[in-house]
């Protein structure tokens, strides 16, 4: 081969190398963060109550409003909540973005959304770390069809007297957390919400059934035999989707939006979906 011959060679490789490349980037940044799924799980305990046997719950959360969410998505969104028939719908925080300022006019087309998530016992929310940046806004979006859990506890009844307990933890900081509510003797089946999942840390020895949570948004940037390279801080330890600590099963929103860069690679935006069981 002569030198002509191996230049051209390895010119032609580097074109496609960075072919290769420019379409990961784009399929990052334009294909992957809209191609929302729905992540399906089955949850059986015997310690459910047996009138909650078939209980289904859909969890959303991360949307980081403004970036690569907008009404349209957000009404996409709201829409296959709405397909799964949900019994309760369960929100673990950053619907805002701290990056992001909303205006008047999104405000209510947001609420707009939100207030057509139908569910047949309630919807219930719990703040994120972006949302702390403008909680005002994030109080008023979600009071239009959730009930916020500040560090608080809910009984949850359906078709009969014996009650879940679903209990949500305000996302200040992992050292702000109010985490008195655990104080009182539990006498239920016990779903956590909370934010951060790096916090059941925090909380592990307190009779916890099931824990939802987000944060972690599934690294948002994974590569093959490597795993994410986007962790923040909260999800260091639980950023996958499933972890079973003692007798605590734990489930990780891979979250719908984008926080800091507009990509997601091999980390598709989802909805989940809980099929509880007696």
């Amino acid at each position: 081969m002569t030198k002509k011959e191996k230049i051209k060679k390895r010119s032609g490789i580097v074109i496609y190398i960075i072919l290769f490349i420019s379409l990961i980037l784009l399929y990052s940044r334009y294909i992957e963060p809209y191609n929302l799924t729905i992540h399906e799980y089955k949850i059986k305990n015997s310690l459910l109550p047996k009138n909650f046997d078939g209980l289904k719950i859909v969890h959303f959360s991360d949307v980081h409003y403004g970036r690569t969410v907008d009404k349209k998505y957000l009404d996409k969104i709201v829409e296959k909540i709405n397909n799964q028939n949900p019994d309760i719908v369960i929100f673990t925080g950053d619907f805002l973005d701290k990056d992001v300022k909303i205006n008047d006019k999104e405000l209510e087309d947001i609420k707009k959304s939100l207030s057509k998530i139908k569910s047949k016992i309630g919807n219930y929310a719990v703040n994120g770390n972006h949302d702390m940046a403008d909680i005002n806004t994030f109080n008023n979006i979600m009071d239009s069809n959730f009930t916020i859990l500040n560090n608080e506890e809910e009984l949850i009844y359906f078709e009969d007297d014996t009650p879940i307990s679903l209990v949500g933890l305000t996302d200040l900081s992992e050292t702000k957390i109010d985490y008195s509510v655990f104080d009182k003797e539990n006498k239920y089946f016990r779903i956590v919400l909370a934010h951060e999942p790096d916090t059941l840390e925090n909380i592990k020895n307190n009779d916890i059934n099931v824990m939802l949570a987000g944060h972690s948004h599934g690294g948002q940037v994974r590569f093959p035999f490597i795993g994410p390279i986007i962790i923040p801080t909260g999800a260091k330890k639980y950023y996958n989707f499933y972890y079973k600590e003692d007798e605590t099963e734990l489930f990780v929103s891979n979250g719908i939006g984008t926080s800091t860069i507009n990509f997601r690679f091999l980390s598709r935006p989802s909805i989940n979906l809980y099929r509880f069981y007696n």
